[in-house]
């Protein structure tokens, strides 16, 4: 299709814009075409150059993460398609990745090296050796880039939104390219003894165990748990196999379970779908994943110094020199490439397209990066909004991060909640929240149950409610439910008799007519509305 704006061809376009939240985006896009109108439509790189005028608009015109990658092959930075906050970058925090391997990548070791710690899980006393980068460490290092790199060699473009964050670097693959379950638990339980000593408060896992056991019969599981009493935040990747049941670490209720979102890398939500990620009720009796955030399109490091690496820089090297002297170039590293060196004798137009082709074929976008996709990569992705919001409000405890997270997330409407969670994280609204919290909370997750007093006590923060109520099958939904009582802030409280042992759904019902899930209780499931009801759990305790 023809975009109006732009005169180009190009896929279906866009035509559906909330009238309020893109009022700015819809004057943008009419001030480019006089006479334009939304019903018109417009395509997603003319959506895509608005919103970051609208950007530029909103943070001045320094604002880093504008700039565009030279030549045609454009892939969206991090900061970007998340639209980051530009006075956050984690600085403060220390994030630990456990992975199948890792090598000590610039952007994470220049102009500082930010790396505290790095060892393997089998070999904890022995120096990792860094003289060549193996492939065991090609995953790894891209998570920790993802989730931490600053974009040192990319001129800081390719950065996370973490980018002052420390990290500590635990390797759990084996030589023989294993990764057991008993090295996930040896990693955790070592991150349980030593978390004080290197402030860390966020984990990474995106590597999984074979399992799908429950929490309190894995020792992964169990060690999670002990890991968020303590006041660090557990994130795993749910995996890419939409078929498959959940797996250890990913299905722990404990851990913020990150699914994957393809945004097309563009950068208007409206054309957003799911990935193929791994979802759906666990053994604990809740629904993974919680959020998704961008799983496809994602920038990563190549490994420096491997014939991958070569090779894109052998490239983008032809791909950028001036045509008068691309042959002459050429001539000099097309062996470095995977291309005939036949292409030299080839008329120029016929060097340009193979070179550009293999670049798309292999997924480069500069010299020392390429576009990835998994969800290994959305999970370190919301890792470092947590680092923002941890910068933004130290404080605050795994109970709330996961609570802000998923109020503020964005759910992609018409698409099955048990695939998306509560949405699309959403980096700026969860650290505006984090910011504007004024009144300490409790730091447990949701509901407390007290078997000896037979008690079980509810408690939800909400700052605009006049009045809230607990509605669930333990009170049979009548309304106007269990009405809770507010303190002087903005905590509403209520304690019920302890029921018998079962599964009890409920919901909070504010000022009567919006009904709300507890985004502080680890268990749930979906209503069949397009939300989840909360999941009271009561054990026999006897």
């Amino acid at each position: 299709m023809t975009c109006p704006i732009c005169n180009q061809d190009h896929g279906p376009l866009i035509h559906h814009f909330k009238g309020v939240a893109d009022s700015f985006l819809l004057d943008i896009l009419a001030s480019e075409k006089p006479g334009w109108r939304q019903e018109n439509g417009a395509c997603t790189r003319c959506i895509d150059q608005a919103q970051l005028e609208q950007w530029r608009a909103v943070a001045g015109k320094d604002y880093p993460y504008t700039e565009e990658q030279p030549g045609e092959y454009r892939v969206l930075s991090i900061p970007q398609r998340l639209a980051a906050h530009p006075s956050y970058t984690g600085e403060g925090v220390t994030i630990c990745f456990i992975d199948s391997g890792f090598f000590p990548h610039p952007d994470l070791c220049q102009p500082e090296n930010r790396i505290l710690k790095v060892f393997d899980i089998h070999q904890p006393e022995k120096e990792l050796n860094w003289e060549h980068a193996h492939a065991h460490s090609w995953h790894g290092t891209m998570t920790s880039v993802v989730g931490a790199g600053n974009g040192w060699l990319s001129g800081g473009h390719y950065c996370s939104l973490a980018p002052d964050a420390k990290v500590v670097l635990i390797k759990v693959m084996d030589e023989n390219g294993v990764i057991s379950g008993e090295a996930i638990a040896s990693a955790l339980q070592w991150v349980l003894k030593n978390h004080e000593e290197f402030a860390i408060r966020v984990v990474n896992i995106s590597v999984s165990d074979d399992f799908s056991t429950p929490y309190r019969e894995s020792p992964i599981g169990r060690t999670i748990a002990s890991l968020v009493e303590e006041g660090v935040n557990i994130v795993a990747a749910a995996g890419n196999n939409e078929g498959e049941l959940l797996k250890v670490p990913a299905n722990s209720p404990h851990a913020i379970t990150v699914g994957g979102l393809n945004d097309h890398n563009t950068l208007h939500p409206l054309s957003y779908s799911l990935y193929h990620s791994n979802y759906g009720e666990t053994a604990d009796r809740t629904y993974k994943p919680e959020l998704i955030a961008p799983a496809i399109w994602v920038p990563a490091p190549l490994l420096p110094g491997t014939k991958e690496q070569r090779e894109a820089e052998a490239l983008w090297t032809i791909y950028q020199t001036e045509r008068p002297y691309k042959k002459a170039v050429a001539a000099n590293v097309l062996n470095q490439t995977s291309l005939p060196q036949m292409l030299i004798r080839q008329p120029l137009e016929v060097l340009e397209q193979q070179v550009a082709d293999r670049i798309e074929l292999a997924k480069y976008i500069s010299a020392h990066y390429q576009h990835s996709d998994g969800t290994s990569f959305a999970a370190p992705i919301v890792c470092s909004i947590i680092a923002q919001m941890l910068e933004a409000r130290p404080e605050l405890s795994p109970a709330e991060v996961r609570d802000l997270l998923l109020r503020t997330a964005r759910p992609l409407n018409g698409l099955p909640v048990e695939r998306q969670g509560f949405g699309v994280v959403h980096s700026l609204s969860a650290i505006y929240h984090a910011e504007k919290i004024h009144h300490p909370f409790p730091l447990s997750f949701n509901p407390t149950i007290n078997y000896e007093a037979e008690k079980i006590r509810f408690r939800f923060r909400q700052e605009t409610a006049k009045i809230v109520s607990a509605i669930g099958s333990f009170n049979g939904w009548h309304q106007p439910g269990i009405i809770m009582q507010q303190d002087d802030q903005c905590l509403w409280e209520v304690s019920i008799p302890l029921p018998s042992p079962g599964i009890y759904p409920y919901k909070y019902l504010v000022n009567g007519i919006e009904w709300m899930e507890d985004t502080r209780n680890l268990y749930r499931r979906p209503d069949g509305l397009g939300g989840f009801d909360s999941l009271l759990i009561v054990e026999d305790h006897n």
